[in-house]
């Protein structure tokens, strides 16, 4: 059975998971670009700690794409432990995160998009 067909099989079966996955997936995609972030500096959930106020179980819970979302604070101290920046933005229009992102990646550094 491939991946495909083992999905939307599982999703047949449990409507519960389609929608947990559903309401995750803000966190999914914030935690891929924290951990993402994390691993382009080269970094250990170690050095973020040391880096940091935040304990090594909070930075694995960051970086896991279920639960809840973090606070604003937390993914901030995250980024500025990372030496790493973040672009917030706002619009009216629905927004492209391919097309971000391949225009950033000029310089050949990865860029992370988390459009909502």
């Amino acid at each position: 059975m491939t991946k495909k067909n083992f999905r939307t099989e599982l999703h047949r079966l449990r409507p519960d998971v389609k929608l947990e996955i559903k309401n995750n997936e803000h966190k999914r995609k914030l935690a891929l670009a924290l951990r993402t972030l994390r691993k382009e500096k080269g970094m250990t959930q170690k050095d973020i700690e040391e880096n940091s106020t935040l304990t090594q179980p909070v930075i694995s819970r960051l970086e896991s794409p279920t639960g809840s979302l973090p606070t604003w604070d937390t993914v901030m101290r995250y980024t500025e432990a990372c030496n790493g920046h973040m672009l917030l933005g706002f619009s009216a229009h629905e927004f492209d995160e391919a097309a971000f992102v391949e225009s950033q990646t000029d310089n050949g550094e990865p860029v992370v998009a988390l459009a909502v």
